[in-house]
């Protein structure tokens, strides 16, 4: 993202689809389910959020066990993904996450 006063801020996209964690999750909107997390930048490549991806790799990999096992519904796993992404996150990065009312919304701990 670019500010208006051109100060530019990178993004790591964090997709909350689990089709491919999920044995009975068959299809999910691409558009506007997910979060952003910012990344540092150096040298034209990202940097310090491999943590990052390899957690939410393996908190949607739970999640997706947890709906095949019918503890979560679709709506609830979201939720959950969404708590405990914030969770992970901290105050270490900005987390931003799209709602209906508007594009995005800064995660906060005690956001639901």
């Amino acid at each position: 993202m670019v500010s208006t006063t051109f100060e530019v801020a990178a993004y790591r996209t964090l997709w909350f689809g689990l089709q491919y964690d999920s044995e009975t999750v068959e299809q999910v909107e691409t558009v506007g389910n997910g979060a952003l997390a910012t990344v540092r930048w150096y040298d034209g490549e990202p940097v310090g959020d491999g943590h990052l991806q390899g957690q939410f790799a393996a908190l949607k990999h739970v999640v997706g066990d947890m709906i095949d096992k019918g503890v979560f519904t679709p709506s609830t796993a979201r939720q959950y993904l969404k708590r405990k992404l914030a969770e992970r996150v901290g105050d270490r990065q900005e987390l931003l996450i799209p709602t209906g009312e508007s594009p995005f919304e800064k995660a906060s701990l005690n956001h639901p």
